[in-house]
């Protein structure tokens, strides 16, 4: 049996990983930098036994490179991109959150498009240009690859690093696919003939007005006679809306370290707005 087989820590990664991933108490950014600290510390425990215990034969370094090393870059790649894609997913209409998936969908079919050799290569199976590709110390003269970013040199290679990239814009892709699924199932799901059809609005404001009111509906306790609690209160406001408010906490703070705007910002304006119209009403009136 191999000596350099990492199968059964990877396995303990990925199930730490996903734990990670579902999380509810963490933020995005919180979730995101967990999880590429942990495969982070996986691979410096890998180098680490490289170092102590060299390959015995070249065909043992392509079989790591090929088939280990890159599917443990692939895991890291794919939260990174996820991580980048959720970040910049677009809040509220349906439309503009299939265009932006349609938008890295795009993006992912470009790079195989860029890489179209090597990705055939890959999906392929074929085994001719392993020691080109997934040995250290090979240098390619393909000018494609010129566009690869520098890489650890007693650790990486060329093959490893672009097989790690489809590898992740596969499962990204399938990702993608499936939030698109859920859009079009959504889409689907209409009311009862004899209901009646509810109307839903695009928020257009800035997303810190929302928090304002939500805090104002909680305090002032407008909701189920105030005992809907403030974690209720945003969720619901994000659900009718197709908005997405963030930590409660988070967002208050914002608020409350206004320097230029009034705490209340949205409130005052409000206020000043509807005293400006019942002044015009009582004007055309009298």
């Amino acid at each position: 049996m191999r000596k350099h087989n990492f199968k059964q820590g990877f396995k303990e990664l990925r199930a730490l990983v996903f734990g990670l991933s579902s999380r509810a108490d963490l933020s995005l950014a919180e979730k995101f930098s967990e999880i590429i600290h942990s495969i982070n510390g996986f691979f410096e425990q890998v180098k680490k036994r490289l170092v102590m215990e060299p390959f015995d034969s070249e065909l043992e370094e392509v079989y790591f490179f090929k088939f280990e090393k890159s599917e443990f870059s692939a895991l890291k790649i794919y939260y990174a991109c996820l991580f980048n894609l959720l970040n910049r997913r677009p809040r509220g209409h349906r439309k503009s959150v299939r265009a932006f998936l349609l938008g890295e969908l795009d993006y992912i079919a470009s790079y195989f498009s860029r890489y179209r050799f090597y990705y055939e290569y890959y999906r392929s199976g074929a085994t001719d240009l392993d020691e080109a590709l997934f040995l250290r110390g090979t240098v390619l003269s393909s000018p494609v690859l010129l566009e690869i970013p520098e890489l650890d040199a007693e650790f990486s290679t060329a093959g490893e690093f672009l097989f790690a990239k489809f590898q992740a814009y596969e499962k990204l892709q399938e990702y993608i696919l499936s939030e698109m699924g859920k859009l079009e199932r959504a889409r689907a799901v209409l009311p009862a003939a004899s209901a009646p059809v509810k109307q839903y609005f695009e928020f257009t404001g800035e997303l810190i007005n929302m928090v304002e009111l939500a805090y104002g509906l909680w305090v002032t306790g407008q909701l189920n006679g105030g005992k809907a609690s403030l974690v209720e209160i945003f969720r619901w406001l994000e659900e009718s809306m197709g908005i997405e408010l963030g930590v409660p906490s988070n967002r208050f703070r914002e608020i409350k370290r206004r320097k230029r705007l009034s705490r209340t910002h949205f409130m005052d304006m409000c206020r000043t707005e509807l005293l400006k119209y019942m002044d015009q009403e009582n004007a055309l009136e009298g």
